[in-house]
Protein backbone atom coordinates (compact mmCIF):
# COMPACT_ATOMS: atom_id res chain seq x y z
CA UNK A 1 0.00 0.00 0.00
CA UNK A 2 1.24 3.47 -0.98
CA UNK A 3 -0.53 6.92 -0.34
CA UNK A 4 0.75 10.03 -1.87
CA UNK A 5 -0.27 13.58 -0.70
CA UNK A 6 1.47 16.48 -1.92
CA UNK A 7 4.25 16.71 -0.05
CA UNK A 8 4.41 12.84 1.60
CA UNK A 9 4.36 9.30 0.71
CA UNK A 10 3.03 6.96 3.38
CA UNK A 11 4.56 3.57 2.45
CA UNK A 12 4.72 0.44 4.31
CA UNK A 13 7.44 -0.19 7.14
CA UNK A 14 10.66 -2.23 5.99
CA UNK A 15 13.71 -3.96 8.36
CA UNK A 16 15.48 -0.72 7.10
CA UNK A 17 13.85 2.12 8.70
CA UNK A 18 14.79 0.62 12.07
CA UNK A 19 17.33 3.64 12.38
CA UNK A 20 14.41 5.74 11.99
CA UNK A 21 11.71 4.04 14.19
CA UNK A 22 14.72 3.52 17.23
CA UNK A 23 14.87 7.96 16.67
CA UNK A 24 10.92 8.25 16.96
CA UNK A 25 10.57 5.86 19.44
CA UNK A 26 13.30 7.23 21.97
CA UNK A 27 12.22 11.01 21.25
CA UNK A 28 10.72 12.28 24.65
CA UNK A 29 7.79 13.44 23.09
CA UNK A 30 6.46 10.25 21.83
CA UNK A 31 7.37 8.63 25.13
CA UNK A 32 5.42 11.68 27.24
CA UNK A 33 2.17 11.49 25.07
CA UNK A 34 2.72 7.73 23.76
CA UNK A 35 4.45 5.33 25.55
CA UNK A 36 8.08 4.13 26.47
CA UNK A 37 8.60 1.01 24.23
CA UNK A 38 11.86 0.20 25.69
CA UNK A 39 13.68 0.35 22.22
CA UNK A 40 17.40 0.22 23.67
CA UNK A 41 19.32 -0.41 19.89
CA UNK A 42 18.79 -1.20 16.48
CA UNK A 43 17.92 -5.27 17.49
CA UNK A 44 15.12 -3.60 19.16
CA UNK A 45 13.40 -1.41 16.51
CA UNK A 46 14.01 -3.84 13.59
CA UNK A 47 11.91 -6.57 16.69
CA UNK A 48 9.26 -3.49 16.65
CA UNK A 49 9.06 -3.36 13.01
CA UNK A 50 8.46 -6.92 12.53
CA UNK A 51 5.56 -7.02 15.50
CA UNK A 52 4.45 -3.45 14.83
CA UNK A 53 4.50 -3.16 11.17
CA UNK A 54 5.23 -6.73 9.50
CA UNK A 55 3.46 -8.67 11.09
CA UNK A 56 0.05 -6.71 10.89
CA UNK A 57 1.14 -6.56 7.03
CA UNK A 58 1.26 -10.54 6.64
CA UNK A 59 -2.40 -10.94 8.61
CA UNK A 60 -4.03 -7.93 6.68
CA UNK A 61 -4.63 -6.33 10.09
CA UNK A 62 -5.09 -2.76 10.47
CA UNK A 63 -1.44 -1.53 10.35
CA UNK A 64 0.97 1.26 10.95
CA UNK A 65 2.92 2.76 7.97
CA UNK A 66 5.74 4.54 7.51
CA UNK A 67 5.41 8.89 6.12
CA UNK A 68 8.08 10.07 4.17
CA UNK A 69 8.56 13.29 2.26
CA UNK A 70 7.58 12.96 -0.77
CA UNK A 71 10.93 15.10 -2.21
CA UNK A 72 13.93 12.23 -2.95
CA UNK A 73 15.84 10.90 -0.91
CA UNK A 74 12.30 10.22 0.64
CA UNK A 75 12.92 11.04 4.38
CA UNK A 76 11.31 9.42 7.01
CA UNK A 77 9.29 11.83 9.25
CA UNK A 78 6.59 10.26 11.36
CA UNK A 79 4.50 7.08 11.43
CA UNK A 80 0.92 7.19 10.56
CA UNK A 81 -2.21 4.10 10.23
CA UNK A 82 -4.92 2.59 11.94
CA UNK A 83 -4.97 0.22 14.56
CA UNK A 84 -7.59 -2.35 16.20
CA UNK A 85 -7.31 -2.66 19.82
CA UNK A 86 -9.12 -5.28 21.72
CA UNK A 87 -11.04 -2.87 24.17
CA UNK A 88 -12.43 -0.12 21.72
CA UNK A 89 -15.65 -0.77 19.23
CA UNK A 90 -13.41 0.67 15.96
CA UNK A 91 -9.87 1.03 14.25
CA UNK A 92 -8.49 3.75 15.75
CA UNK A 93 -6.15 6.59 14.23
CA UNK A 94 -2.63 5.93 15.35
CA UNK A 95 0.39 9.01 14.12
CA UNK A 96 4.17 10.05 15.73
CA UNK A 97 5.97 11.78 14.27
CA UNK A 98 9.61 13.14 14.88
CA UNK A 99 9.98 16.45 16.45
CA UNK A 100 11.49 18.91 13.76
CA UNK A 101 8.63 18.27 11.14
CA UNK A 102 5.81 18.61 13.55
CA UNK A 103 3.82 22.00 12.53
CA UNK A 104 3.99 21.99 9.22
CA UNK A 105 1.00 20.21 8.23
CA UNK A 106 2.61 16.79 7.45
CA UNK A 107 0.63 14.86 10.36
CA UNK A 108 -2.65 16.46 9.24
CA UNK A 109 -2.01 15.69 5.50
CA UNK A 110 -0.90 11.66 6.57
CA UNK A 111 -4.08 11.59 8.75
CA UNK A 112 -6.82 13.11 6.00
CA UNK A 113 -5.12 10.10 3.27
CA UNK A 114 -5.62 7.51 6.21
CA UNK A 115 -9.24 8.61 7.04
CA UNK A 116 -10.14 8.28 3.25
CA UNK A 117 -8.48 5.76 2.57
CA UNK A 118 -10.44 3.98 5.72
CA UNK A 119 -13.25 5.43 3.92
CA UNK A 120 -13.05 4.52 0.60
CA UNK A 121 -11.09 1.21 0.60
CA UNK A 122 -12.00 -0.26 3.56
CA UNK A 123 -15.07 1.37 3.88
CA UNK A 124 -15.43 1.74 7.50
CA UNK A 125 -18.25 3.08 8.63
CA UNK A 126 -16.23 4.59 11.75
CA UNK A 127 -13.13 5.45 13.37
CA UNK A 128 -11.81 6.54 16.66
CA UNK A 129 -8.94 8.17 17.86
CA UNK A 130 -6.67 8.54 21.33
CA UNK A 131 -4.74 11.38 22.79
CA UNK A 132 -3.35 12.35 25.81
CA UNK A 133 -5.60 14.98 27.45
CA UNK A 134 -2.68 17.39 27.26
CA UNK A 135 -1.54 16.58 23.76
CA UNK A 136 -2.99 20.03 22.41
CA UNK A 137 -1.35 19.74 18.86
CA UNK A 138 -2.89 15.99 18.92
CA UNK A 139 -6.13 17.72 20.02
CA UNK A 140 -6.20 19.85 17.40
CA UNK A 141 -5.41 18.04 14.64
CA UNK A 142 -8.08 15.42 15.52
CA UNK A 143 -10.42 18.28 15.61
CA UNK A 144 -9.20 19.75 11.93
CA UNK A 145 -9.47 15.89 10.83
CA UNK A 146 -13.39 15.77 11.73
CA UNK A 147 -13.16 13.83 15.03
CA UNK A 148 -15.25 14.91 17.61
CA UNK A 149 -14.41 13.91 21.80
CA UNK A 150 -16.80 11.14 22.68
CA UNK A 151 -15.45 11.04 26.11
CA UNK A 152 -12.10 10.29 28.66
CA UNK A 153 -11.21 6.39 29.45
CA UNK A 154 -8.40 4.93 30.89
CA UNK A 155 -6.81 2.33 28.28
CA UNK A 156 -3.99 1.23 29.84
CA UNK A 157 -2.68 2.08 33.36
CA UNK A 158 1.23 3.14 31.70
CA UNK A 159 -0.72 6.06 29.52
CA UNK A 160 -2.99 6.76 32.60
CA UNK A 161 -6.15 8.74 31.19
CA UNK A 162 -6.67 9.32 27.26
CA UNK A 163 -9.31 11.37 25.50
CA UNK A 164 -11.56 9.18 22.89
CA UNK A 165 -12.64 10.47 19.82
CA UNK A 166 -15.32 9.64 16.88
CA UNK A 167 -15.38 10.08 13.85
CA UNK A 168 -18.35 8.50 11.48
CA UNK A 169 -17.14 7.88 7.88
CA UNK A 170 -20.28 7.26 6.00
Amino acid sequence: MQLFGDRILIRKATKNDAAFIFRLLNQESFKDNIADKKITDLHDAEMYIETAFLAPYRESLFSPYVVCLRQEPFIQIGVCGLYKRPNLHFPDLGYAYLDEYTGFGYASEAAKLIINFAKKELRLKYLCALTNPKNKTSINLLLNCGFNLETQILFSQEQGISNLYLQKLS
